[in-house]
């Protein structure tokens, strides 16, 4: 599997949400309080932005920051995580209650 430069997909990312909702780097400059030159910087994975840049950008984008990450996952690990998503929907709410509640049992030990 080739490895992934986290920095320029991240960044590639941005890029395309940027894009897709019609912003500038000014705008999105102006929307987050960023420097343009520091959006540009991400954009061509030049600069990896703190956890605080990556939530306003999200935040500008209106996409949440799974988003971002979600394409790192192989192939395989994005078609298990939909398998699981599709069969969780399936189930009733009180089911889906009580399986969060034991997950979040054996996280907790």
């Amino acid at each position: 599997m080739e490895k992934v430069n986290i920095s320029e997909h991240i960044g590639k990312t941005f890029q395309h949400y940027r894009q897709k909702n019609n912003l500038t780097q000014n705008q999105v400059a102006e929307l987050t309080g960023l420097e343009p030159r520091h959006i540009s910087q991400i954009e061509r994975g030049l600069s990896k932005g703190s956890i605080d840049t990556l939530l306003k950008l999200c935040d500008a984008y209106h996409i949440t920051t799974d988003i971002i990450l979600y394409d790192l996952l192989s192939e395989n690990t994005r078609n298990e995580i939909s398998i699981y998503d599709e069969k969780f929907k399936q189930l009733s709410k009180r089911d889906k209650d009580t399986i969060l509640t034991l997950i979040d049992y054996f996280l907790s030990k």
